[in-house]
Parts: structure tokens; sequence; C-alpha cells
């Protein structure tokens, strides 16, 4: 049957959720299938999150019904909403009382970052600068320190339309701002990012961390799978 390695459930926040499947299935290796379900967020409000921080919860015990391997609560924004620390309780709590491993889009990222020996991290956001503040906040409760970040100016109902040729090149305004940069982390695993996840980290020098690649990492290693991924970053291909 589809899935005889490992059927990972996820909460995806965008309800136009398109990168994260194809994405996703261009990394994973055979038997390995992902189990959707798209959240109420489409201009990423407040109200939104808030809404959506319930419905996944809910959409945990319908997946763990289902008989998926690992769940994985998706959205930073959503996850961390209510804080870190209650992030951590909530996915301890779902994980006693679903039975399998769980895994939020905080808890890999932080596992990433702290696998790659991650100190100075560049950041690349899809949003205006205005939300900058918000993703260097991010990074410090990972425990690093972040250096810069780049903006993309995207819409959130829009983020399909953002091309790897645009994250690249914010990679490339990042590491020539600040050079002290050791890791960079792409937030947001709805923009486009493994074909281009290599050629930063050979071109720069540095370590990558997509928001994508470290929630398929993460989650194919918390349901046992240890192969190693060429063609993604060393997160996948070393680790």
């Amino acid at each position: 049957m589809y899935g005889s390695r490992a059927r990972i459930g996820y909460t995806s926040p965008p309800s136009a959720t398109e990168v994260f499947p194809y994405e996703f299935y261009r990394i994973v290796p055979p038997g390995v299938t992902l189990v959707l379900h798209t959240l109420p967020l489409i201009d990423r409000t407040s109200e939104e999150v808030d809404r959506s921080y319930d419905h996944s919860i809910g959409i945990a015990k319908v997946m763990g019904r289902a008989g998926i391997d690992i769940m994985v609560f998706g959205g930073l924004p959503i996850v961390v909403s209510r804080g870190f620390a209650n992030a951590e309780d909530l996915r301890r709590a779902m994980e006693a009382e679903l039975g399998i491993p769980v895994i939020t889009s905080a808890s890999a990222q932080q596992e990433a970052l702290t696998t790659l020996g991650a100190r100075k991290v560049g950041i690349i956001q899809p949003y205006g600068d205005d939300h900058g503040a918000r993703h260097m906040a991010y990074v410090r409760e990972f425990g690093c320190e972040p250096t810069g970040v780049v903006g993309l100016n995207a819409r959130f109902i829009e983020l399909g339309k953002v091309s790897l040729d645009q994250v690249y090149q914010a990679a490339r305004a990042l590491m020539r701002a600040h050079p002290e940069t050791d890791t960079i982390h792409i937030y947001c695993p709805h923009l486009a990012t493994a074909g281009v996840t290599d050629r930063i980290e050979r071109e720069f020098g540095v370590s990558v961390v997509a928001s994508l690649q470290a929630i398929v990492w993460n989650a194919l290693r918390h349901a046992g799978i240890d192969d190693r991924i060429p063609g993604f970053g060393r997160l996948l291909a070393e680790h």
C-alpha cells in the first residue's frame, strides 16, 4: 500500500496549499506518504491563527484514528502563538494521547539548527520588513544569534508565486551584507526552496535550514527512516 514505510500527518496552514506537497514528494524516499489537512488561514490574521491552533488539535486526533505513523503540527506562528513552552507542552501531551511520535514546525527547525551547529543565523522570510523582528525573535528562541533579515515582500495568499531565483537572490544579498553568517534559515515551508538549497550552500559556504526541509527531515528521522537524501542540503544528505 502507499505509505508502506511511513504515513506522515501534517496540518498545513494555507487554505490554498501548493508548494508543501510538491516539494515533500520531491524529497521523501518511496514508501513515504503525506496525510494532509489544510487549515483556515487565508490572510494570516490573528483571529485565523487562533482558530487554526484549536483546529489543529482536533485534526491531529482524527489523523491518529486514521493510523498515521507520525504527526506534524505545521505553522510556526500557529504552534508558538501561545508561547514556545506551551508548544512543547502541546507536543508532549498529543504524543501521549495519540501514542505516536509528534513534532511541530518549531521543534523540527530547532533540532535542525542544533544538528547543523548553527550559531550566527541569517534569515530569509517571505513577508515585508515589518516581519523581520518577529523572525529574529524566533532565531533567538532557537538559541542562535540573528545576523540579518531579508524579506521577500510576498503576500501569504501568494507564497506559491515566489520563485527559486528570488530566494537565491535574497541569500546573495544576505551574505553580502552579513558575511559572518554561518547558517541561512529560510522561513516558511510554503516557499519553493528545494531546488536552490544545495546551490546556496555551495556558493556561499554556509549551511541552510529551510522550514520545509527541516520538517521533512525531522519527520523522517522520528518515523525511523534514516535514509541519506542528497540534493536538498547537508541536513538531509549528512544527518
